[in-house]
C-alpha cells in the first residue's frame, strides 16, 4: 500500500514538472478557449527558421484590441510567398498547390485562384477553419505597445507545427505579469465582466466558468465541493466575491429551495444515523415538523403507529419500566442526546406525548437528582429537554446551568 502511494506521488510530481517545463501540456479551460477545428497543414518552426517574423503573417495583431478579431492569415497574405496562381505551383519552392495547406483536399488547380491569390467561386471548398472567440478581454495592441514579445504569451509556437489552443496563454502565464504591480491583477482585467462588476460565469447554456483549484483550494469540479467550500470561503472571501454576491450564498443557506445533491445518493437509507449522531446541523435547512414528517408519513412511519408487527421504528425497551436505570435503548437516553430527532415526529402538538407521562405519572429525574444537583447538567441539548416542563426562568434550573 505504501509503495503504491509512493509511486502515485512520484507520478503526480513528474506530471507537474512536465507541465512546468512544457506549458503547452497544461490543460486549457474549454470555457475560456472553446474547441477549435483546424483542417490546415502548417509548420511555424519552418517559417520562422526561414527568417519570417510573427507580424509577417499576423500583421493585424499589432493593432487588434479585441479577441473577436480574426488574426490568422488569409489567402492574400500567404500568396505573397506561395505563388498559388502559378501554373506549376505544386513544384515551386515554397510549394503553392491547394493541397499543400488544406488538409484532406485532393483537388484544386491554379486556375481556381485569382491574380491576387483569392479563390474563385468555382474553386473547390475545403473544410473551414473554425476558431471561436476566446471568452476573455484582451488587447494585442496594449501588449505590443508595452514591448511584450509574442513568445512570452504564445509559448512553444517557435518549435511547433500547427499552433493550437494549447499555445494560447494560461492563467499561470498571465499572472507572471499581472501581479498587481507590473500589471493589474483584478480578475476582470482578463475575465468577462457581468452585472455588479463580477466575473461573468455563465458563458453558455451548458458551460460555466469554474475555478479549477490550481491556485487556491477552490476546485468547483470536486464532487465534495458543496461540503468543503466553507474552508475556501473562510480562507479567501474576496476570491469568492469576485464571482458571487451575498445573495448567492443566501439562496442556498437561507432559501426555501435546497440543493438535494448536498447529500449522497443513499441518503434516505442512512440519514437517520447522521441525525442521531448530530454530525450535521439538519435544522439549518429542514423544518422537522414538516420536512421530516412529510417523508416519514409517505414511508408509512406514522407517530404512534407501526407499519407491521415485525417493523418497529423504536427498539424493544423504548418505553422502559419506571424506576429502572435506562440504557442506550431507552427513549430518555436518545431524548437527552438529540431531542431534535424526536421532534421530527413528536414536536409541536406532539409534545403532549411527553407530558402525558412526565407531567404527573412518571418523574423524569432519577432518585439522586435532588441530592447532587451540581452533578447534573443540561447536556448536549442545551436544556431543550428540561424546558419541555420547566420555564426558562425556573429557579430550580439554576443549579444545573452550565
Amino acid at each position: 500500500m505504501r509503495r503504491s502511494l509512493a509511486i502515485a506521488v512520484v507520478l503526480l510530481l513528474a506530471s507537474g514538472l512536465a507541465i512546468a517545463r512544457d506549458p503547452t501540456a497544461a490543460p486549457r479551460s474549454v470555457e475560456v478557449y472553446p474547441e477549435q477545428s483546424l483542417p490546415i497543414t502548417f509548420n511555424h518552426e519552418r517559417h520562422l527558421t526561414q527568417g519570417l517574423q510573427c507580424v509577417t503573417c499576423h500583421a493585424d495583431a499589432v493593432t487588434s484590441e479585441s479577441p473577436q478579431d480574426l488574426l490568422t492569415p488569409n489567402h492574400e497574405v500567404c500568396s505573397l510567398c506561395h505563388l498559388v496562381q502559378a501554373p506549376n505551383a505544386a513544384e515551386l519552392f515554397p510549394k503553392a498547390a491547394c493541397t499543400t495547406c488544406h488538409a484532406g483536399l485532393t483537388e484544386g488547380t491554379p486556375e481556381h485562384m485569382s491574380p491576387t491569390g483569392q479563390p474563385l467561386e468555382t474553386a473547390p471548398q475545403p473544410a473551414r477553419i473554425q476558431i471561436p472567440t476566446a471568452r476573455i478581454t484582451f488587447s494585442h495592441k496594449t501588449h505590443v505597445d508595452e514591448g511584450v514579445p509574442c513568445l512570452q504569451c504564445h509559448v512553444g509556437v517557435d518549435t511547433a507545427d500547427l499552433a493550437t489552443r494549447n499555445h494560447l496563454p494560461t492563467m499561470t502565464t498571465c499572472l507572471g505579469c499581472h501581479d498587481g504591480g507590473e500589471a493589474p491583477s483584478e480578475c476582470t482585467t482578463c475575465h468577462l465582466q457581468g452585472d455588479g462588476g463580477r466575473i461573468l460565469t455563465p458563458l453558455n447554456k451548458e458551460e460555466w466558468l469554474k475555478p479549477s483549484g490550481r491556485f487556491r483550494p477552490d476546485d468547483h469540479s470536486d464532487p465534495r465541493w458543496l461540503k468543503i467550500h466553507r474552508s475556501a470561503a473562510r480562507t479567501d472571501e474576496a476570491s469568492c466575491s469576485a464571482c458571487h454576491d451575498t445573495g448567492f450564498c443566501l439562496d442556498c443557506h437561507d432559501g426555501l429551495d435546497k440543493r438535494v445533491d448536498l447529500h449522497p445518493a443513499d441518503w434516505k437509507m442512512t440519514h437517520g444515523l447522521e441525525a442521531q449522531r448530530r454530525t450535521l446541523d439538519c435544522m439549518a435547512c429542514h423544518e422537522p415538523e414538516s420536512d421530516c414528517q412529510i417523508c416519514h408519513t409517505e414511508a408509512e412511519l406514522v407517530p404512534g403507529e407501526f407499519p407491521s408487527d415485525s417493523l418497529r421504528f423504536h427498539p424493544e425497551g423504548w418505553g422502559g419500566t419506571p424506576g429502572e436505570i435506562p440504557g442506550a435503548e431507552h427513549h430518555s437516553f436518545q431524548a437527552r442526546r438529540s431531542l431534535e430527532t424526536c421532534d421530527a415526529c413528536h414536536g409541536g402538538a406532539g409534545e403532549a406525548l411527553c407530558l402525558e407521562c412526565h407531567a404527573g405519572l412518571v418523574n423524569p429525574h432519577p432518585e439522586s437528582w435532588g441530592e447532587d444537583v451540581g452533578g447534573w447538567r443540561y447536556g448536549q441539548g442545551e436544556g431543550t429537554v428540561c424546558l419541555r416542563c420547566h420555564a426558562p426562568n425556573d429557579p430550580e434550573l439554576d443549579g444545573i446551568r452550565q
